[in-house]
């Protein structure tokens, strides 16, 4: 297991910098400046922080139309249960006035609770006993410790948040550590964003392959296991991976698109699995 400072650097960090993505965010945001103006103006009057508007965003892009597959409905993508639990009707979870007011009742609660909106994001996605589950696993409330027990889904999500408050510039207020985390982070993404262009990481052997990142938790060989595929052919695919885990926190990592997709769907546990090795 990483100790606890290594582990929040390796987990809790910004993993898309690209300009394609702040424009999405940006866009989206531009786009819906009403919905967005209500709830910021309803976070400020209840003192809870601004990034918490990025939550519907990435929920539902603010569409109050909006439906899941599981059921989940409006901008905050409420269940049937939690609405019921704050009690809110089923048919008004797409209003988008009382949802709101519910969804952030429910995010006062669970900081109060959690005391670190990484928890409180977490428990939102997955739930309480779920997130209670994990940090049981884990014998730690420290998220960079009892991530790997959580849904794919959350901790997914997890990383599009970070992604989202980057490009908004509000890491100081999401972050455990405050500003001298975030500073360290964004220090961090400096660093990648200006690695020479001849740097062996940031070169596929092949342009067909997608990138993903990964950390020096990960083993290789109980990656290629899983994939069912040959570890040459994974080190041939990242023919110096080996040597940037040793040397970097988070390297990139690259896959063919159908093996990709499975290791992203699984990574958790892939990861789970490298760290009982």
């Amino acid at each position: 297991m990483f100790s606890g400072r290594n582990a929040s650097a390796q987990v809790l960090t910004v993993t898309d910098t690209s300009d394609a993505h702040a424009m999405r965010i940006k866009s989206t945001i531009n786009a819906n400046k009403e919905i967005v103006d209500f709830i910021e103006h309803s976070l400020a009057q209840r003192k809870l922080p601004r990034h918490l508007r990025n939550l519907p965003l990435l929920e539902s892009g603010f569409d109050r139309t909006r439906v899941s597959s599981t059921g989940a409905v409006g901008i905050w993508q409420i269940m049937p249960a939690h609405a019921n639990y704050y009690g809110l009707r089923e048919s008004d979870r797409s209003d988008i006035y009382k949802s709101t007011q519910v969804a952030l009742t429910s995010l006062s609660s669970l900081h109060r609770k959690y005391k670190d909106w990484i928890s409180v994001l977490a428990a939102y996605s997955c739930g309480e006993a779920n997130v209670a589950k994990a940090m049981e696993k884990a014998g730690s409330k420290n998220y960079a410790d009892y991530y790997i027990y959580l849904p794919d889904e959350t901790t997914n999500a997890i990383r599009k948040y970070i992604n989202a408050c980057y490009v908004t510039g509000e890491l100081d207020e999401l972050l455990p550590g405050g500003s001298a985390n975030a500073t360290k982070l964004r220090a961090r993404v400096a660093d990648n964003n200006t690695e020479p262009q001849n740097n062996t990481e940031e070169q596929p052997v092949d342009s067909s392959l997608l990138k993903t990142t990964i950390n020096s938790g990960y083993d290789l060989a109980t990656i290629a296991q899983f994939l069912g595929i040959k570890l040459e052919d994974l080190l041939y695919w990242n023919p110096n991976v080996e040597k940037n885990l040793n040397e970097k926190q988070e390297v990139n990592f690259y896959l063919p698109a159908d093996l990709m997709g499975r290791f992203e769907a699984d990574r958790n546990k892939i990861l789970r699995l490298s760290l009982a090795k």
